[in-house]
């Protein structure tokens, strides 16, 4: 019977070069878990690249295990679902940054989601949220730009992040770019009471009344006992 290894991932920035041309990169390191055979003790060792441990254990705290290192199950056949779960992770963690008001914070959590999946959706959504937040409008359209050249973002379980787009552009006034978005959401699924009526409050922020019954009748039409879109549409006189 063979031996199952336990494997965890810790990622690691480092810093290459010198002066003007130094950059930073992301480097990660696989270990092979032991125990020590102290109660709440743990030894990691370091894989090479046949996935051999080599160099001497570090001893630790499984506590520090837990906070430090991402458990990657299967490891030798399943290293693309490691990179998912810590790709989720980092989102997490931006997305919980971004609560706090912490911006620096957050963008960097999702720039690391990012540099292991270019278009992971919730990354750039909170990406482009958060640079909104702080004020680079710029920075964020540029985000959001890039978001609509995802292929998958067409996906119908995927409406969901153009409509979020749509509020978070109507929230600062940008009202042309919110009912683009919204416009984006309804041709992936049609039948979306909710993006119609969304899409009906950006018309009427623009001053558009017409417009906006025009979609809100329509939020009716896909859902009758919409009691939000029928107290809407009367107060439209």
């Amino acid at each position: 019977m063979t031996e199952t290894r336990r494997i965890v991932l810790k990622q690691e920035t480092i810093r290459l070069g010198f002066g003007a041309t130094a950059r930073t990169t992301v480097i990660e390191n696989y270990y092979q878990v032991g125990e020590t055979g102290e109660g709440g003790q743990v030894a990691l060792r370091l894989l090479d690249i046949n996935d051999e441990p080599f160099g001497p254990p570090e001893v630790m705290s499984r506590e520090r295990l837990e906070q430090e290192y991402i458990a990657c199950p299967d490891y030798l056949s399943r290293q693309k679902n490691c990179q998912e779960v810590l790709v989720e992770k980092h989102v997490r963690n931006g997305e919980a940054h971004y609560e706090k008001r912490e911006f620096h914070s957050a963008v960097s959590e999702f720039n690391k989601a990012l540099s292991l999946n270019g278009d992971h959706l919730r990354a750039h959504l909170g990406k482009g949220k958060t640079l909104f937040a702080r004020g680079d409008r710029e920075e964020a359209q540029r985000v959001f730009e890039h978001l609509g050249r995802i292929e998958t973002l067409y996906e119908r379980e995927n409406k969901h992040v153009f409509n979020e787009f749509g509020i978070e552009l109507r929230k600062r006034k940008l009202l042309k770019e919110a009912i683009a978005n919204y416009a984006k959401a309804i041709a992936i699924d049609p039948e979306d009471a909710v993006i119609f009526y969304n899409l009906g409050r950006a018309y009427y922020e623009q001053g558009e009344q017409g417009q906006a019954a025009q979609y809100l009748h329509r939020a009716l039409t896909l859902q009758p006992d919409f009691r939000e879109a029928r107290e809407f549409l009367a107060s439209l006189g």
